[in-house]
This record gives C-alpha cells, sequence and structure tokens, in this order.
C-alpha cells in the first residue's frame, strides 16, 4: 500500500516536471506577464501565470516496479508529508541504519548509509489576495528531497 503512494508521488513529480517545461515553452497568452523586483531592484525577476490541469485519470501508475527500500544494504522508510497546501503529498526517504547490512544481514559500521537527494517540483496552495471570498492559486516550488539510500565507503582524510 505504501509502495503505491511513493509511485503515485513519483508519477506525479514527473508530470508536473514535464508540464512546467511545456508551460515554459508556450507563447505567452496576450502577452501579459506579472513581473516582481527583486529586493536589489538589478534583475527582475519574471512571474508569469499559466493555466495547468491535472486529471488523474491520465496518470500511468506502474505496478511492476520493485521497491527497493526493504530489500536494500542500505534500507529506507517513507516519512510522508501531511501539509494540506502542497500537492501531491511529499514521500522523503529515511535511512535506517547508520552503516550498511552485510550478507547475512548484520549491520557493517565500516561503511555508511547516506541519503539519495533529488530536485523536485511541488505545487503550493496560495490564498489570492484579489477578490473576495476563498480564492486561491497554486504556485510551483522545487525542493531538494532524499528519495532514497544508498551504501558508500567513507572518506577517510589523511592529514600530513
Amino acid at each position: 500500500m505504501g509502495h503505491s503512494k511513493a509511485t503515485m508521488t513519483v508519477g506525479m513529480l514527473a508530470v508536473m516536471m514535464m508540464v512546467a517545461a511545456l508551460a515554459a515553452a508556450l507563447p505567452r497568452p496576450g502577452g501579459h506577464l506579472k513581473r516582481s523586483v527583486k529586493a536589489n531592484k538589478k534583475s527582475p525577476a519574471v512571474m508569469e501565470t499559466v493555466p495547468l490541469q491535472l486529471d488523474p485519470k491520465n496518470l500511468v501508475v506502474t505496478q511492476n516496479i520493485r521497491p527497493l527500500e526493504n530489500v536494500s544494504i542500505s534500507p529506507w522508510t517513507y516519512n510522508i508529508s501531511r501539509d494540506a497546501s502542497l500537492f501531491p503529498p511529499l514521500a522523503e526517504a529515511r535511512c535506517l541504519f547508520r552503516g550498511c547490512l552485510d550478507s547475512e544481514g548484520q549491520e557493517d559500521q565500516s561503511l555508511e548509509s547516506k541519503p539519495i537527494m533529488r530536485q523536485v517540483l511541488l505545487l503550493r496552495k496560495v490564498s489570492s489576495e484579489e477578490g473576495a471570498g476563498h480564492s486561491y492559486h497554486f504556485r510551483l516550488e522545487s525542493r531538494l528531497v532524499a528519495v532514497g539510500c544508498t551504501c558508500i565507503r567513507p572518506v577517510v582524510l589523511h592529514h600530513q
């Protein structure tokens, strides 16, 4: 069950990255831009609003991907974000051991488990300032998250 949430999250993130790439390539409708100026006023940041339609019926959830978190020599668990303002819910990996598992399943402290970091795109629900009522929009955000764990040899620096 937890595997399908992680698979769905990865699928949604892939869709959002494709949509963002397509939106960046689209011509600007009517030539209207929303501009905001950075505090240093030397280089203006351009913010553009584009329509985004996500239809869950169009998502393809792959069932034949083998879950690796429990069979890795550097196993991990997922913590699912419950932030209601983020879409999709964010699954972050947490390494279960400082070391790595040997062939007998015992922790080997001569190796290190380290998170694999990846930049992902998320949508944040933001209240709109314009108009009355419960109006909101989504802002595209980038975040660095752990997506799994890997086993490495520790780096040892020798000082002379």
